[in-house]
């Protein structure tokens, strides 16, 4: 058992459960609406992986993975911004005390952004000046802090190097252009700041190389961890497209048939194709996870380790895909309509499948990791 299958288990399904009947609402809105988000920040789903120094549970990998598979069952945006936020609280155990309580005590602390280093940031006396516009910042106009990845010139530095800072909502200008094929309420935006001034402590080189905060949580992968968060999200719309064409098979009967989908022997043999797909997928997904986890135990993973991780999760979020592909494909006719879930969870599973924490390339990299060849720190 984990501590999220005890404590947030329950509340969180009768959240993800009330969203996913409010999701034409939250189409239109391309947002979460504010007394969803408000509850969401309540449960402190978002606080699993906050250290516990700032009021966090400070909980296992695991524990954030079956809340983001719980909600993507109902409702897919949910699903992201819980991934995309929940997973940002590992930054809690990698920032200076001082700035770690400030961002992540608050009861109602939400982070996220986007970690690529596309801004542009130079070192001033206390800090940092930044100036950008970064892509995919889901649900940043409600997040209490919003981080985007930068490169910083520093002087008394060789080169340039890659970081994460941190920035004020009062800081940020957002764009409202976040108009998609799917994962419509997760309200991925644009979002810019013009020469910003981030304090010291604010920031952090990224990829990150030691915590503030010892534990086994903040020596995972932190890559990875993010790259099984979108995982996660795929293969709960997988295992709930598996359950929707059951569903249909059971009462459709094609035109010109004289029985029913679920009577036809090949539906037989996809149905149960499908859900070894799924279920194969997820228990390598969480059993490199937990590889992962005994390691952290240990120290810190080897590349090995990490990229075993990525490949994992890579290889799930493209079978969950490939899940709801089949299962739309399989109702026919009867999954093209607005307001059936069959479409919903196609459309969101494409969004879901073009992350690029598991793109097709880290394929490639896992093979460079097979052969002992050097890689990018980012890509593990």
């Amino acid at each position: 058992m984990t501590y999220f299958s005890t404590h947030l288990a329950e509340p969180l399904q009768n959240l993800a459960q009330e969203a996913e009947t409010r999701s034409r609402e939250i189409d239109e809105l391309r947002a979460l609406p504010a007394d969803l988000m408000g509850r969401l920040k309540a449960s402190s789903v978002l606080r699993l992986w906050v250290a516990q120094a700032y009021g966090g549970h400070q909980a296992t990998v695991l524990d954030l993975l079956q809340a983001i598979e719980t909600c993507a069952y109902y409702n897919g945006s949910l699903a992201w911004i819980v991934a995309v936020t929940g997973t940002a609280a590992l930054g809690s155990g990698y920032l200076p005390p001082e700035a770690a309580q400030a961002i992540f005590g608050p009861s109602d602390a939400m982070t996220g952004g986007w970690a690529a280093p596309v801004g542009q940031a130079r070192r001033v006396a206390g800090g940092l000046r930044v100036s950008g516009r970064w892509a995919w910042g889901s649900g940043t106009p409600q997040a209490s802090h919003i981080v985007g990845g930068v490169m910083v010139s520093d002087a008394s530095a060789e080169k340039p190097f890659s970081a994460l800072a941190y920035f004020s909502p009062a800081q940020v200008q957002f764009h409202d252009n976040w108009h998609v094929l799917g994962m419509r309420g997760s309200q991925s935006i644009d979002y810019e700041v013009e020469e910003a001034f981030v304090p010291e402590g604010y920031w952090m080189p990224f990829p990150v190389k030691k915590p503030w905060v010892e534990a086994t949580l903040y020596r995972f992968s932190f890559l990875g961890a993010l790259a099984a968060g979108v995982a996660s999200v795929g293969l709960g719309l997988a295992h709930r497209a598996w359950h929707e064409i059951k569903a249909l098979s059971l009462q459709k009967v094609p035109q010109g048939a004289g029985r029913t989908l679920s009577e036809r022997p090949v539906v037989h043999d996809q149905l149960a194709r499908m859900q070894a797909a799924y279920q194969s997928a997820r228990l390598y997904l969480h059993e490199a996870m937990h590889q992962n986890w005994q390691a952290a135990e240990q120290g810190f993973p080897d590349p090995a380790t990490k990229s075993a991780l990525r490949l994992a999760a890579t290889y799930a979020a493209e079978t969950a895909l490939q899940i709801v592909q089949q299962a739309y494909h399989l109702g026919g006719g009867s999954s093209i309509w607005e307001g059936v879930k069959l479409q919903e969870l196609l459309r969101d599973a494409q969004v879901m499948s073009q992350h690029g924490l598991i793109a097709p390339p880290n394929y490639e990299v896992a093979g460079r990791v097979a052969f002992e060849l050097p890689v990018n720190a980012w890509l593990l």
